[in-house]
């Protein structure tokens, strides 16, 4: 976000008569107004910014996943900073947002969720927690590539199995035999060992934060109003 600088022609008067009024009164309009500019980025336009960015298959997942940093309880107005931002550890989807918001690569991404493997087998849907990688038995390391070692892996797994056949993991859903052999399967994850996805930039926290800036000098007027109410009173 944005420094907040009290020397602009907009507020100096009144950060004028703040310090006239009492030596706290201006640091603490100028830490809650900081405090306030981050709350206002989170709770007014952070989710927006991501909306239209991305994919929403979570209502309020980047409500739930970013974080307000308050500034330090001081009075030298230098030393005062606040933040929104992204919580670290929470999940690894939370934990990827900092390549969202600047671009870069994320390694590790051997499986790729593909549609079958989300609910009602729509992209804009979560996967399906019995698609869950972990929940799914599968030699998830050695694909299959003859048809012969296929056909006999998919009698071995049987019907609503998992095999990794090439560069897809698929569910066996059925088998029949009548008039021929038939083996139905569902692509679940594309397949590629040691594989890194780039990502390119697309940022919603910076833009949050520059939204709720521009309303900085109202939200200083209202700070300073509370000082003054609470001095003049």
């Amino acid at each position: 976000m944005q420094a907040f600088n009290v020397n602009t022609d907009e507020v100096v008067k009144l950060s004028n008569k703040l310090e006239k009024l009492h030596k706290s009164a201006l640091p603490i309009a100028v830490r809650g107004t900081l405090n306030d500019v981050a709350f206002e980025a989170k709770q007014k336009f952070v989710e927006k910014e991501f909306n239209k960015q991305f994919i929403i298959r979570k209502r309020n997942f980047i409500k739930a996943h970013t974080i307000v940093n308050k500034s330090i309880n001081t009075f030298n107005v230098n030393q005062m900073q606040s933040e929104m931002g992204v919580i670290k550890g929470k999940s690894q989807a939370g934990d990827e947002l900092d390549v969202q918001e600047f671009g870069g690569v994320i390694k590790k991404r051997e499986f790729i969720p593909m549609n079958p493997s989300r609910a009602s087998k729509s992209p804009s849907k979560l996967i399906s927690k019995r698609f869950y990688l972990q929940n799914i038995k599968a030699k998830k390391d050695k694909p299959i590539f003859k048809n012969q070692d296929f056909i006999r892996a998919a009698f071995k797994v049987g019907k609503n199995g998992f095999l990794l056949f090439e560069n897809i993991l698929i569910q066996i859903r059925n088998i029949t035999k009548k008039n021929g052999l038939f083996i139905k399967m569902e692509p679940l994850y594309s397949y590629e060992k040691g594989r890194s996805i780039t990502l390119k930039k697309s940022p919603f926290i910076e833009p949050s934060g520059l939204k709720a800036s521009k309303n900085m000098n109202n939200i200083f007027y209202e700070n300073a109003q509370k000082q003054f109410d609470k001095y003049l009173r």
